[in-house]
C-alpha cells in the first residue's frame, strides 16, 4: 500500500510538472526565439536625443537686469543643447556605412560655441566635430562602436531653438528619442503594468493547474 501511494504521488507530481510546462512553453519559446533573432540578425541602429535647457528666462533677462555673456559678448537668449548619440545595435557602424558623408547636427538658433565632446567608453574616439553658426558636422572617418555613446554640448543663442540631425547611412538607421516627457513616462508605466499583469495571469493559471492536479 505504501509503495502504491508513493507511485501515485510520483505520477501526480510529474503530471503537475507537465501541466505547468505546457502553460509556460509558448512564452518561453517566443522569448528564446527573440533572443536568437537579435543575436544572429545584424542590426546597426543609432538612437539620438537633444536636450535643450535655457540659461535664463525672458523675464529675468529683461526685467531683472540679468545678463549672460560669452567671451565678453552678451547673449540674448542663451540655451545649452546636449546632443547624445548611442549605437544601440549589435554591430559597429564603420566609416563605409556613412557613405563618406558627415553626420550633420543643425540648430535653428546660432551656435556660439561647442562646450564639450565626450565618448563613453572614453577609450573609444568621438566623431570629430566641426563647428559652424548652424550646428555641428561630425566626421565619420572613425567607427561608432556597438554600445558607444557620444555626447556633444553646445551653447546657442536664440529663442526656442530646434535641433535636428541628418545622416546618410547604408544598412543602418538613426532614430530620435528625446528625454521622456510626463505623458511618455505614464505610457511606459502602463506598458510595464500590462507585462506584470500577463506574468501574474500565467502564474495564476499554473497555480490553478497544480491545484486541480493535486486535488484529483
Amino acid at each position: 500500500m505504501l509503495i502504491l501511494a508513493a507511485e501515485e504521488a510520483s505520477d501526480t507530481f510529474w503530471t503537475a510538472m507537465g501541466a505547468v510546462g505546457a502553460v509556460l512553453a509558448i512564452p518561453t519559446t517566443l522569448f528564446i526565439g527573440w533572443l536568437a533573432y537579435r543575436a544572429v540578425w545584424p542590426r546597426r541602429k543609432v538612437r539620438w536625443s537633444a536636450r535643450v535647457s535655457p540659461l535664463m528666462s525672458h523675464s529675468a533677462a529683461h526685467n531683472g537686469g540679468l545678463q549672460v555673456a560669452w567671451t565678453g559678448a552678451p547673449l540674448v537668449r542663451p540655451h545649452i543643447v546636449e546632443v547624445e548619440l548611442t549605437n544601440v545595435g549589435n554591430k559597429d557602424l564603420e566609416p563605409a556605412h556613412f557613405n563618406a558623408l558627415p553626420v550633420e547636427i543643425t540648430s535653428t538658433a546660432p551656435v556660439v560655441a561647442l562646450l564639450q565632446e565626450a565618448s563613453e567608453p572614453s577609450v573609444q574616439r568621438v566623431l570629430t566635430p566641426s563647428v559652424s553658426n548652424r550646428g555641428l558636422s561630425l566626421a565619420t572617418s572613425t567607427p561608432l562602436h556597438k554600445g558607444q555613446s557620444l555626447t556633444y554640448v553646445m551653447l546657442v543663442d536664440g529663442a526656442r531653438p530646434k535641433i535636428d540631425l541628418r545622416a546618410s547611412v547604408s544598412n543602418a538607421s538613426f532614430d530620435r528619442r528625446d528625454p521622456p516627457s510626463q505623458s511618455s513616462e505614464i505610457a511606459t508605466t502602463q506598458r510595464v503594468q500590462a507585462v506584470v499583469a500577463i506574468i501574474s495571469a500565467l502564474a495564476a493559471t499554473a497555480t490553478g493547474v497544480l491545484a486541480q492536479v493535486f486535488s484529483s
